[in-house]
């Protein structure tokens, strides 16, 4: 297992050897692009792409990977893995230099064990006393938990597909599936329980730090089901552990169809409505957006992706954008929107 974690002069020192501008964390510095792992298919084709892919990036600045337990039937975290353990050891990067953040809560499948997600939580989850069928919160094809042993199995899993001691940023993803089915006074309750445990976690050294990533939680409006009030789950995370909590980080998309975390005032904070991204610089919390190409549906005919992308990341407060990239090409095109003139 890779020991260590991001620090302030790790991750600084990383972005000015590769002349990259760098966005600030209390903990880390971040480049304003991160590796996204999510879309392609579970082959090893799609994994051979991915890794030459983050090989070139990680080797020329960008500092920040994505990834989730579930993506691409946990191939994503397994190829992740053997990137940053292929480049450490090889002396290219240092541990202290690569932000690494990671998601549960969703059911996964294994690709290798050529289970799908269905016969995952039967054969491995249910069957392994991980969790009950109680515990599922089902919307549509969608399952979720918030139960504290299923993260627990989750991270142990991710550590060891990662080969890392410690992750960085663990999300809870897309919790908003927990919160339609089981309302807000039993969502921020179960909330309370796991906040709990990752708190233990960053203290067993298992995690730096833990979020929310979310896709329409955050930015739908208060009425709405699945809503999810920043404000509400920052007083969770202090009744927890007070002024010392460790959730520090949210993700939401961002892009030119959806755009409401900065353009809606959905979020109430001390009295007053801000948008997410408000919300966020108000309360402390560090803000990274997804799907900036909105899965693909924003890449009509004509538009360039890099100018997409430059209208998303020169959003102010935003630490980090997460951007799938399987092609060299790709990196290099978008790295290249923000690398300093060399003087």
């Amino acid at each position: 297992m890779i020991t260590g974690f991001a620090t302030l002069k790790g991750t600084s020192e990383r972005l000015k050897r590769c002349n990259l501008p760098n966005r600030e964390s209390t903990w880390f510095y971040t480049s304003p692009i991160a590796h996204g792992t999510h879309l392609g298919d579970m082959n090893a084709q799609d994994s051979a792409r991915y890794m030459e892919a983050m090989r070139y990036g990680m080797a020329n600045g960008i500092n920040f990977i994505d990834t989730a337990i579930n993506y691409r039937g946990m191939r994503s975290e397994r190829d992740v893995g053997k990137v940053l353990k292929e480049m450490i050891e090889k002396g290219l990067i240092e541990r202290s230099e690569m932000v690494i953040s990671t998601k549960g809560g969703i059911i996964p499948g294994d690709i290798e064990a050529n289970l799908i997600p269905k016969e995952y939580l039967q054969k491995v989850l249910i069957e392994g006393n991980i969790i009950q069928e109680t515990d599922l919160n089902r919307v549509h094809h969608q399952r979720h938990v918030l139960n504290p042993s299923y993260y627990e199995f989750a991270i142990h899993e991710s550590r060891k597909h990662l080969n890392l001691e410690t992750i960085d940023i663990y999300y809870i993803h897309n919790p908003e599936i927990s919160m339609t089915v089981l309302g807000p006074e039993a969502f921020y309750r179960q909330l309370h329980s796991l906040f709990s445990f990752l708190e233990h976690q960053v203290k067993a050294g298992h995690i730096k730090h833990y979020g929310l990533a979310t896709w329409f939680g955050l930015i739908k409006d208060p009425a709405e089901e699945g809503f999810i009030s920043i404000e509400k789950v920052l007083a969770v995370a202090k009744n927890v552990a007070g002024e010392d909590h460790h959730f520090h980080f949210i993700q939401f998309p961002l892009n030119q169809h959806m755009n409401a975390g900065i353009n809606h005032k959905n979020q109430e904070v001390r009295g007053k409505w801000l948008s997410v991204l408000e919300a966020a610089r108000e309360l402390g919390i560090f803000p990274t957006t997804s799907a900036p190409f909105n899965l693909g549906n924003v890449l009509v005919k004509g538009t360039k992706p890099s100018s997409l992308l430059l209208e998303v990341t020169q959003n102010k407060g935003i630490l980090s954008t997460m951007v799938g990239m399987k092609k060299v090409e790709h990196v290099k095109e978008n790295m290249g929107m923000f690398r300093y003139d060399d003087k």
